[in-house]
């Protein structure tokens, strides 16, 4: 059998007794094809097909066996079939079958998919069997059919399987050095057959899960700091969906919410420590903090640099350490300073400046008070005029016999020149002493002239004397829940 196009050289031999002085003759199909005995065909095809036979000339009752010269062809017309048609799903099972019209028969068949350099494995037969299906199993097939005159390959088949979501997850654009105010996309990728039909974003949020967005692209046109955190995604189709890994969308901003925690308080008593901590927001995380304190120069506010780092300690805060600080935070995209807090440093009471006008004299005179208070007293109940002018006289002498005492200088003038002490705010009681300017002239006591004034001290948490309200001058009683208030006489200077 010869391949159309090729070359075949017949020849008539013969052997024996015939052979010598003969000449032969070559016949195809009966049909004299010339004196010649040998005979080249350069182009074989169909027509060159028959039954050659060699006869001697002159002819005679003898002729060689016939020999047949067939016409053969290469595989053609490759094609596949599928079995069973229509829609394949994972899990199901698929047989194709690859034919081919060649002469010789095919002597051997190979399979392919995807253009793949190698054929599949094992699948040298006409059928290729396919059985619990993989989206794997997805692809373009084609087959080879090959015989002694040459191959033919198939066109390609598509073996579409249905299949779920495969290979979720979530894509970041830009995927590095996202800073706030700018554009961040995130898009939900998946591989699945039909493709996904519904996307669904999740946030979470501490123990919680809350839906973002319902399109396979979550876009922020100005991400901030509030939109950072972890997000995944959800893709669906007809036949199951597929949840992505978590992502984490991380923004990059400079320090914010910057402020500043005072302990124990920023009102502190002198001798006392006190620690300020700089607090605040940023990522990447703050790396340096800077404290500033502010001084008034000529009605300009100066801030010099006092200490670095997120923690301001003093072990004993005196007077010098009052102030207003603040704080700056800082990181590689930006900065951030804190509001400014006012430190108040508290000194202890050690004295009592009185001024009053007593008298008309403007000398110098030394006044003793005796004042003697019970730190756990419930209620002080004030005295009537009456029961005073029922006591024996009181004298400076008296004064200066009583426990507890303590000398003032007293000089008059306005109270607003008498240089003031720092205040003690804190919460222990303390007595103190305010002249009564305005009291009524009362009655003489003991002998005295009733230009006698009264001065009271009061023992009360109230943090100003100008709230304390007197109201025993006629000899009424106070309620019991009002501020203890004892009077004691001062006697009018003698002159």
């Amino acid at each position: 059998m010869f391949g159309f196009g090729e070359t075949v050289f017949v020849s008539c031999q013969a052997r024996g007794c015939a052979a010598p002085g003969r000449s032969l003759a070559l016949y195809r199909n009966g049909l004299n094809l010339g004196s010649n005995e040998k005979k080249m065909i350069n182009r074989f095809d169909q027509q060159h097909a028959g039954a050659y036979t060699c006869r001697p000339i002159p002819p005679q009752n003898v002729q060689s066996p016939p020999v047949s010269l067939t016409m053969g062809h290469s595989p053609r017309s490759t094609s596949i079939a599928v079995f069973p048609a229509g829609e394949l799903s994972e899990g199901g099972s698929v047989t194709l079958t690859c034919s081919s019209d060649a002469a010789p028969p095919v002597e051997s068949f190979a399979w392919f998919k995807d253009n793949e350099s190698g054929s599949i494995p094992d699948s040298f037969r006409p059928q290729l069997h396919l059985s619990y299906l993989k989206y794997t199993d997805r692809g373009e097939y084609y087959c080879v059919a090959r015989n002694s005159l040459g191959t033919d390959r198939s066109g390609s088949l598509l073996l579409n399987v249905s299949y779920s979501p495969k290979n979720t997850h979530v894509w970041t654009s830009p995927q590095r050095d996202i800073r706030e105010g700018s554009s961040v996309n995130l898009s939900c990728s998946s591989h699945a057959q039909p493709p996904p039909s519904r996307y669904v974003w999740y946030r979470i949020i501490g123990d919680q899960v809350v839906p973002k967005g319902h399109s396979q692209n979550l876009t922020f046109p100005s991400v901030g700091a509030q939109h950072a955190g972890q997000y995944y995604c959800i893709a669906s189709n007809r036949l199951g969906s597929q949840s992505s890994l978590v992502s984490s969308l991380t923004v990059l901003y400079p320090p914010k919410n910057t402020s500043i925690l005072a302990r124990p308080s920023s009102v502190v008593d002198a001798g006392r420590p006190l620690t300020l901590t700089c607090s605040s927001q940023a990522y990447p995380a703050v790396d340096n903090f800077t404290w500033h304190r502010l001084a008034l120069d000529g009605g300009t506010v100066h801030s010099w640099i006092t200490k670095s780092g997120p923690v301001f300690t003093f072990s004993e805060v005196g007077p010098g350490e009052s102030g207003q600080y603040y704080c700056e935070a800082r990181n590689r995209i930006g900065a951030h300073s804190s509001p400014v807090l006012t430190v108040r440093v508290r000194g202890r009471l050690k004295a009592i400046a009185l001024a009053s006008a007593v008298g008309v004299s403007a000398g110098l005179i030394s006044l003793t008070v005796a004042v003697m208070i019970s730190k756990n007293m419930h209620r002080v109940d004030t005295e009537s005029v009456d029961d005073i002018n029922k006591r024996p006289a009181v004298t400076p002498d008296t004064l200066r016999r009583e426990p507890a005492e303590q000398t003032l200088p007293v000089r008059t003038g306005k109270m607003s020149d008498i240089p003031e002490e720092p205040e003690d705010l804190s919460d222990t009681s303390h007595p103190s002493i305010v002249p009564l300017m305005d009291a009524p002239p009362i009655k003489e006591v003991s002998g005295r002239s009733s230009a006698s004034n009264f001065i009271t001290v009061h023992y009360s948490r109230m943090s100003s004397p100008d709230q304390v309200q007197v109201h025993n001058m006629r000899g009424e009683r106070k309620p019991r829940d009002s501020s203890k208030v004892v009077y004691t006489l001062l006697p009018q200077p003698r002159h």
